[in-house]
């Protein structure tokens, strides 16, 4: 089964579908390669049922933080045309806890947003590109 599949039927099975059809997959080894997350400022939030959700940035690469329950997703978009299309990088839970974050990726100097989704309601939010 493909890559693209996979990513298709997981999004399905967590109600996200209609919400990121036009998202083009990533792979793990597509993250950017001495990414690290020192240093960093929120460029960008915004929140959905008492969920806050960021991108955050240290200069070089950015990556996605949600505050929420377990059950909550958090993932990177990244754009190469302005935000027509996009790459979504890392789709990333919250296992425990009330927080979680993605992994960094270097945002290459393209558009790059946070987006988010509790749990237990099929929405979808995302912060403004960045």
């Amino acid at each position: 089964m493909g890559a693209h599949t996979t990513l298709l039927r997981t999004v399905a099975a967590a109600g996200l579908a209609g919400a990121m059809l036009t998202a083009i997959p990533s792979t793990a080894a597509q993250a950017a390669e001495g990414c690290n997350q020192d240093n960093p400022r929120t460029v960008a939030s915004t929140s959905i049922h008492s969920r806050g959700i960021e991108l955050r940035y240290n200069g070089t690469c950015s990556w996605g933080r949600i505050f929420g329950s377990p059950g909550d997703l958090v993932w990177v978009d990244r754009s190469f045309d302005g935000g027509r299309t996009w790459e979504q990088l890392d789709p990333t839970p919250i296992n425990s806890g009330g927080s979680n974050y993605t992994d960094a990726y270097d945002n290459r100097g393209n558009l790059m947003r946070a987006c988010g989704k509790a749990g237990n309601y099929p929405d979808v939010a995302c912060t403004t590109w960045w």
